[in-house]
């Protein structure tokens, strides 16, 4: 698999005018943090962003090419938010019906995260069989979806923030489609929207990849636990950190030992100064979060992350 598998890299993200600031401090992260001969193309299936707008990040990412995807009038827009979900985040389950049929492979990211270096052994990873990869989510009761939903209980449960997925393979099985029509049909009925209609499609179809590539908040609870059994690499940063929950990193007294790392790239961007002000973030408030990085950040090995 890993030797048909194109050199260029296909990154998916999707966004609305909101989290404008957020798509472009992920994406600046991404580029950051590139190995020297990694090549991108960045597909953004966005609500109602503006093209002035998006000339203005296209040219925050020089050196990347920015295919825009303007999503009008169709069914997935109908779905409701939920807690921080925007119906933006629905648009990841049209991936296929607007992306070129020639991308055969695609990395998913979601917008409140930062990479923290080269995603070409991501990119490169062996799916086999399945139709994607991803990092399971340690804080779902999986012997309650399973039963919720009647599925095999032995399967296992993903964070939909990161996927890594064969193209092909969701085209001929319908996977994107079927999770839509899934919320289309029942759209109370899922708690976690998407991505809990995403794991019933993709249960048992999905491999498991190090937790490095989507470390998420849940992992810093009780003394890193969940790290500690899903990394093979625990004592650096991770990869992909994603700010999972309702808190972020743009939010006045967050507490994550890797806010920073927002704001480092964030601040490389014009979009700093919105952000500042729309939610009353100070520079002394931005200094703090580096000290806490230099000095709190936890020990992934071993040792708590609790505030």
């Amino acid at each position: 698999m890993r030797n048909s598998v194109d050199e260029n890299i296909n990154v998916v993200c999707v966004s609305d005018t909101n989290y404008v600031p957020h798509l472009v401090t992920l994406l600046k992260s991404v580029q950051s943090n590139s190995g020297h001969d990694d090549t991108f193309t960045v597909h953004i299936i966005h609500d109602a962003i503006s093209e002035d707008l998006q000339k203005l990040i296209s040219a925050e990412l020089r050196g990347m090419e920015v295919r825009w995807y303007s999503i009008v009038g169709h069914d997935a827009l109908t779905l409701p938010p939920l807690l921080q979900i925007s119906r933006a985040t629905y648009l990841r389950l049209i991936m296929d019906e607007v992306l070129d049929e020639s991308i055969s492979r695609l990395i998913y990211l979601d917008i409140d995260m930062v990479v923290t270096g080269s995603l070409k052994e991501l990119w490169q990873c062996d799916l086999g069989d399945c139709v994607c990869a991803a990092v399971p989510d340690p804080g779902i009761n999986i012997e309650a979806f399973a039963q919720k939903y009647n599925l095999n209980p032995s399967g296992q449960y993903f964070n939909a923030g990161m996927m890594v997925f064969d193209m092909r393979r969701a085209r001929i099985d319908g996977i994107l489609r079927g999770a839509l029509n899934l919320l289309l049909e029942h759209p109370s009925k899922f708690e976690y929207a998407d991505q809990d209609a995403l794991n019933v499609v993709l249960w048992g179809k999905w491999k498991q990849v190090d937790a490095t590539w989507n470390f998420q908040r849940e992992f810093m609870y009780d003394d890193l636990a969940a790290w500690r059994v899903m990394s093979r690499d625990r004592h650096t940063v991770p990869k992909i950190i994603h700010f999972t929950e309702s808190v972020k990193p743009w939010k006045a007294g967050e507490w994550h030992p890797f806010a920073w790392l927002y704001w480092k790239h964030l601040l490389r961007s014009g979009f700093a100064g919105e952000v500042m002000r729309k939610e009353n973030i100070r520079y002394r408030d931005i200094i703090k979060m580096w000290l806490k990085y230099l000095f709190k950040k936890p020990n992934l090995a071993r040792g708590s992350a609790n505030p």
